[in-house]
């Protein structure tokens, strides 16, 4: 049954194969950003590098989807990267992530960073030819029935880290489950965040011995690991946007820009005696005009000023002349967490739009109270731990987001409260990366 169950979801990928590379190349032309990396997705071929890596056999292959992936990966890797003398192959799906990730790791000869594959059996077939791995991580958990498949077939075990799932996601492989528990059987090691996730994996079909509760690595994040500059940066911004309030709204998403622009343009018509300085950092690059805009047309109708970011870097920028309210598009990649580092609160978007949230952890970080909406099923777990122990508030309506603004702005003792005890949260629950490894290097040859 299993090999009649995947030989028709491969004659399904055959079929919709034309009207797939119809549809990619659609969106190339319009440039939209789920094009990014099509050819590269399907036709493993570009990656000169990884063919002179290819000489090597017996690496690890390390795939995270995306920015948030990558971060919670980095300890890990690392530490990794300490322990084993082998070629680590990081692959990704997102161009924020590849770009980050291209970065990150430019200066590391053993480290390799490509765009992870589609599903399609000759371009599993492929990558695996050039690198040669002998073990494949998936961070958090990415469920793709050929390569899990053929990863079996050639004894190169599966492991997932920060395993987690959705609701949703969940439900779905329960319904066919006819056919994902032969891809569930696949997985050597499910490593979850919680008790909740590893009952889900058990459901699905992992087996028991091979489920084991590590916690989040997303507590495991090192700032200086994340940009060597940081501090640079951030002193150069203490400097510009010293006399006043910092607000920061970090990875928005469309419509939550307007609801930060209401509440801040609130407090500056109460708050008229001092600056009030509003970052705001949408999590799609390609957002950045659309949002300059908003905020252009938003700041001349509320009596604001405004600017972008890498205007005041290359230009500078003089807030003495501009008292009252300014509202600063963060229109540059890296620079979002040496604003947390600044900022006297921090709202973390994704979370008052259907969008799942981003990371609640990183203005904890930095010692900075934390403000989301209810939109938080991605982190739902930490954001039960943040609102239990006061290191930040949820906000469910936009009068409580302009609530939230106004306690962590000018109450002393809440902030106080909220950074030590975010703090306190980050120092409790770090180590997973480490729990993980050890796990892990049972299974590397």
């Amino acid at each position: 049954m299993r090999i009649i169950l995947f030989v028709f979801y491969n004659i399904i990928l055959f079929l919709i194969f034309p009207f797939f590379i119809i549809l990619s190349t659609l969106l190339v032309l319009i440039k939209d950003k789920r094009s990014v990396g099509f050819l590269d997705k399907i036709f493993p071929f570009t990656f000169k590098r990884l063919h002179r890596s290819g000489k090597e056999t017996g690496g690890i292959w390390i795939h995270a989807v995306s920015l948030g992936e990558l971060r919670a990966s980095v300890n890990f890797i690392k530490l990794l990267r300490n322990r084993v003398n082998k070629p680590i192959y990081v692959s990704v799906t997102t161009k924020t992530g590849f770009d980050f990730a291209d970065s990150f790791y430019k200066n590391d000869k053993n480290i390799y960073v490509f765009y992870f594959p589609y599903d399609f059996h000759f371009s599993i077939g492929r990558i695996l030819r050039i690198i040669k791995p002998s073990l494949f991580i998936s961070i958090e958990t990415e469920i793709w029935p050929n390569l899990f498949n053929i990863l079996g077939k050639r004894n190169i075990p599966v492991i997932i880290l920060n395993a987690r799932i959705s609701d949703s996601s969940y439900r779905n492989y329960l319904y066919f489950r006819f056919f994902f528990k032969y891809v569930f059987e696949k997985i050597d090691l499910a490593l979850c965040i919680s008790e909740q996730y590893r009952l889900k994996f058990l459901n699905l079909g992992i087996k028991k011995e091979n489920i084991h509760k590590t916690g989040n690595m997303k507590f495991d994040l090192n700032i200086v690991d994340m940009a060597v500059d940081m501090d640079d940066k951030g002193q150069s911004l203490k400097r510009i946007f010293n006399k006043g309030k910092i607000i920061v709204a970090g990875s928005t998403h469309k419509g939550e820009e307007s609801l930060i622009l209401n509440s801040v343009s609130e407090l500056n018509k109460s708050r008229k005696d001092e600056n009030i300085f509003l970052f705001i950092a949408p999590r799609h690059p390609e957002r950045f005009g659309e949002v300059y805009s908003l905020i252009k047309n938003y700041a001349k109708d509320h009596d604001m000023n405004y600017c972008r970011l890498s205007s005041i870097y290359s230009s500078g920028y003089n807030t003495d002349n501009k008292p009252g309210t300014i509202v600063v598009l963060v229109d540059m990649l890296g620079e979002l967490l040496a604003i947390y580092g600044i900022c006297d609160v921090a709202f973390v978007g994704g979370s008052m739009v259907d969008a799942g949230g981003h990371n609640i952890l990183e203005p904890l970080f930095f010692g900075k109270p934390v403000v989301f909406g209810k939109h938080v099923e991605n982190f739902l777990e930490i954001a039960g731990e943040i609102l239990e122990i006061k290191a930040g508030k949820i906000a469910k309506t936009p009068k409580d987001l302009y609530n939230a603004l106004i306690e962590y702005l000018y109450d002393e003792n809440a902030v106080k409260e909220a950074n030590k005890r975010g703090l306190d949260l980050i120092s409790q629950n770090r180590g997973s990366s480490l729990k993980n490894l050890n796990y892990i290097m049972n299974y590397i040859k």
